[in-house]
């Protein structure tokens, strides 16, 4: 994803670079967010075809929409990412034939094929730095949908608190197997908030028990709750829904989740 200057210069290739050499560590860090599960379970049961994942990582959203019999067609910027897929889905052999993926920056990809859900999880339309990335990749997946077809993305409203304070403490955030025999790997980050342009990046450093590290830095652009409305407006979606949770419930200011559902204009489907 998916969901990291990462998308100004060649498509897709700063992102891309960014997870070479931790997709293997990829899903120990973050590996163990489940929430938004069952929530994309059920918009793509309730499509009624066909998914198209914006940013499908190493597959932690396509594998289990997959396991309840969703076919999933998911792009990702990242090789290393899609290799790391490619042998997940390997070990189950019942989801042949469900999940296939292509190496396609978000912002121009064409898969000659229109699709009634797409879905950008996990904060991976955050990875788009400017205004100019967001249209253009909002606009490429607009082409992909079907007529009556709906865009749901997922990401973090802005905490009020930590752009005031600028950043975040360090801290352990998780501590899994390391690929091979390699022992315990644990997973240290902390995050700073650039306000003025309005950045969101964070410094992510694994350490083994033998005394390897590796760091990796991630930058994202945040985006503000009423910003959505209009941009998705000037790329001929309209609002659907908004929702603060997987639940369901409102997006109000309370919330520290946004989830946006958006369809082509002038076209109404019952939910």
């Amino acid at each position: 994803m998916t969901c990291g200057s990462c998308l100004s210069s060649s498509p897709g290739s700063e992102v891309a670079g960014q997870y070479e050499g931790i997709a293997e560590l990829y899903d120990g860090y973050p590996g163990n967010y489940l929430e938004d599960i069952v929530f994309f379970t059920e918009e793509a049961e309730a499509s009624g075809g066909a998914v198209l994942e914006i940013g499908a990582g190493t597959g932690r959203l396509a594998l289990c929409l997959a396991a309840a019999g969703i076919e999933v067609v998911g792009i990702d910027s990242s090789p290393a990412m899609l290799r790391r897929l490619a042998g997940r889905k390997a070990q189950f052999p019942g989801l042949r034939g469900k999940v296939s993926v292509v190496a396609a920056d978000m912002r121009a990809f064409a898969l000659r094929r229109r699709f009634p859900l797409a879905i950008i999880a996990f904060r991976t339309f955050l990875y788009l730095l400017t205004r100019a990335d967001q249209r253009a990749a909002l606009r490429a997946i607009h082409r992909h949908l079907q007529p009556e077809g709906r865009l749901v993305m997922s990401f973090f409203v802005p905490p009020a608190e930590l752009l005031a304070r600028g950043r975040t403490e360090r801290q352990e955030a998780a501590r899994f197997a390391a690929p091979g025999s390699e022992g315990e790997v644990v997973a240290y980050d902390w995050t700073e908030f650039d306000r003025r342009r309005r950045r969101v990046i964070s410094h992510i450093t694994y350490e083994w028990r033998s005394g390897r590290r590796l760091e990796r830095t991630l930058v994202a652009r945040y985006i503000f709750p009423e910003e959505v409305p209009p941009l998705l407006d000037s790329c001929g979606y309209r609002v659907v829904a908004a929702y603060g949770g997987f639940d369901r419930r409102p997006l109000t200011c309370e919330s520290r989740e946004q989830i946006w559902v958006a369809g082509p204009v002038g076209k109404k489907r019952g939910r």
